[in-house]
């Protein structure tokens, strides 16, 4: 499925954007910009995050915890 505009912090867009995102994808919070990297998580088994300002290779974060400490990701700048 394509990327909802927004996920907030619920279980229920914790779960679509889990599903949803995919390698390459650009995230947007109001802390910076963050890329879906290619690497999964190995408790969740969404994928993993990186600062889009860091050299490409594996994320650093799972998708749930950047949700979980940012409050909100939108898919496009904000």
């Amino acid at each position: 499925m394509p990327l909802k505009p927004h996920y907030q912090r619920t279980r229920a867009d914790v779960a679509a954007l889990t599903r949803d995102a995919r390698p390459g994808d650009r995230l947007y919070t109001l802390s910076g910009e963050f890329v879906v990297a290619d690497n999964t998580s190995a408790i969740g088994g969404g994928h993993m995050v990186r600062p889009a300002n860091t050299p490409a290779g594996d994320g650093s974060i799972s998708l749930a915890q950047l949700l979980s400490r940012t409050g909100g990701i939108f898919t496009q700048p904000c």
